[in-house]
């Protein structure tokens, strides 16, 4: 984690997550996953995502995510209290 450099890039997190799309890059490929992320640096993102029952979290670099767009058009409350909260 060396190369994401916090010395110099300190992390910010906020809440709620922001919901994304991010390139996972695993050993033998690289993967589109839909997750959210809470923290992150000038350079980087902690993206969060789950895979069936397992939740995963890496930081990846911030051109290998984008924000999804349909989340975006919701307001902060419709966001938070989510489909079974009304």
């Amino acid at each position: 984690m060396e190369e994401l450099d916090f010395e110099h890039f300190p992390v910010k997190n906020g809440y709620p997550g922001i919901p994304v799309k991010a390139w996972i890059r695993f050993p033998n490929c690289a993967e589109l996953v839909d997750g959210e992320v809470f923290a992150w640096t000038a350079k980087a993102a902690e993206v969060t995502w789950k895979d069936g029952p397992v939740t995963y979290r890496t930081w990846v670099w911030s051109s290998a995510v984008t924000r999804r767009e349909e989340m975006m058009n919701r307001n902060l409350g419709e966001r938070t209290r989510g489909k079974n909260n009304n």
